[in-house]
Protein backbone atom coordinates (compact mmCIF):
# COMPACT_ATOMS: atom_id res chain seq x y z
CA UNK A 1 0.00 0.00 0.00
CA UNK A 2 2.79 2.60 0.41
CA UNK A 3 4.22 1.94 -3.10
CA UNK A 4 0.76 2.53 -3.84
CA UNK A 5 0.64 6.04 -2.23
CA UNK A 6 4.25 6.90 -3.78
CA UNK A 7 2.97 5.60 -7.00
CA UNK A 8 -0.05 7.81 -6.63
CA UNK A 9 1.57 11.09 -5.77
CA UNK A 10 4.19 11.40 -7.96
CA UNK A 11 1.73 10.35 -10.75
CA UNK A 12 -0.08 13.65 -10.06
CA UNK A 13 3.06 15.59 -10.24
CA UNK A 14 3.86 14.18 -13.34
CA UNK A 15 6.88 12.37 -12.14
CA UNK A 16 7.01 9.17 -14.31
CA UNK A 17 10.25 8.78 -13.41
CA UNK A 18 10.15 8.12 -9.83
CA UNK A 19 6.96 5.17 -10.54
CA UNK A 20 9.06 3.44 -12.68
CA UNK A 21 12.17 2.96 -10.30
CA UNK A 22 9.49 2.64 -7.49
CA UNK A 23 8.18 -0.40 -9.39
CA UNK A 24 11.17 -1.82 -10.28
CA UNK A 25 12.73 -1.42 -6.86
CA UNK A 26 9.54 -3.69 -5.74
CA UNK A 27 8.82 -5.91 -7.88
CA UNK A 28 12.83 -6.85 -7.94
CA UNK A 29 13.58 -6.47 -4.38
CA UNK A 30 10.55 -6.33 -2.38
CA UNK A 31 9.15 -9.52 -3.54
CA UNK A 32 11.42 -11.99 -4.41
CA UNK A 33 13.09 -11.11 -0.94
CA UNK A 34 9.63 -12.23 1.33
CA UNK A 35 8.78 -14.97 -1.30
CA UNK A 36 12.95 -16.24 -0.63
CA UNK A 37 12.43 -15.71 3.30
CA UNK A 38 9.30 -17.23 3.23
CA UNK A 39 10.78 -20.69 1.26
CA UNK A 40 13.64 -20.94 3.56
CA UNK A 41 11.16 -21.97 6.61
CA UNK A 42 8.54 -23.26 4.72
CA UNK A 43 7.84 -25.84 1.60
CA UNK A 44 6.96 -23.68 -1.39
CA UNK A 45 4.54 -25.57 -3.59
CA UNK A 46 3.90 -23.58 -7.55
CA UNK A 47 0.95 -22.87 -8.81
CA UNK A 48 -0.56 -24.40 -11.53
CA UNK A 49 -0.73 -21.27 -13.56
CA UNK A 50 2.76 -20.64 -12.91
CA UNK A 51 4.44 -20.67 -16.35
CA UNK A 52 1.31 -19.17 -17.77
CA UNK A 53 2.56 -16.39 -15.23
CA UNK A 54 5.91 -15.87 -16.51
CA UNK A 55 4.97 -15.90 -20.01
CA UNK A 56 2.40 -12.87 -19.00
CA UNK A 57 5.34 -11.46 -17.28
CA UNK A 58 8.01 -11.84 -20.05
CA UNK A 59 5.49 -10.06 -22.85
CA UNK A 60 4.59 -6.85 -20.46
CA UNK A 61 8.14 -6.60 -20.14
CA UNK A 62 9.01 -6.91 -23.70
CA UNK A 63 5.70 -4.48 -24.80
CA UNK A 64 6.75 -1.97 -22.10
CA UNK A 65 10.57 -1.82 -22.94
CA UNK A 66 9.69 -1.53 -26.40
CA UNK A 67 7.51 1.44 -26.33
CA UNK A 68 10.42 3.22 -23.54
CA UNK A 69 12.77 2.71 -26.17
CA UNK A 70 10.89 3.63 -29.06
CA UNK A 71 9.03 6.85 -27.71
CA UNK A 72 10.83 7.51 -24.11
CA UNK A 73 7.57 6.91 -22.33
CA UNK A 74 5.01 4.47 -22.36
CA UNK A 75 1.41 5.85 -23.67
CA UNK A 76 -1.38 5.92 -21.43
CA UNK A 77 -3.41 3.90 -23.77
CA UNK A 78 -1.10 0.88 -23.81
CA UNK A 79 -0.64 1.81 -19.58
CA UNK A 80 -4.12 1.02 -20.11
CA UNK A 81 -4.17 -2.40 -22.19
CA UNK A 82 -1.31 -3.97 -19.51
CA UNK A 83 -3.69 -2.95 -16.66
CA UNK A 84 -6.62 -4.72 -18.57
CA UNK A 85 -4.34 -7.74 -19.23
CA UNK A 86 -2.82 -7.53 -15.60
CA UNK A 87 -6.85 -7.62 -14.56
CA UNK A 88 -7.52 -10.66 -17.20
CA UNK A 89 -4.45 -12.34 -15.53
CA UNK A 90 -5.98 -11.95 -11.86
CA UNK A 91 -9.33 -13.30 -12.98
CA UNK A 92 -8.60 -16.41 -14.68
CA UNK A 93 -5.39 -17.37 -12.56
CA UNK A 94 -6.52 -16.75 -8.73
CA UNK A 95 -8.31 -19.49 -7.30
CA UNK A 96 -12.20 -18.93 -6.64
Amino acid sequence: MPNAILALYYGWRGRPDIIYSSQVGDGHICIPLCVGIYALYHTLAVPAFFQTGVIVLLAATAVHFLFVMLFGQLPRLVGFALIGAYGWFLYHGLPR
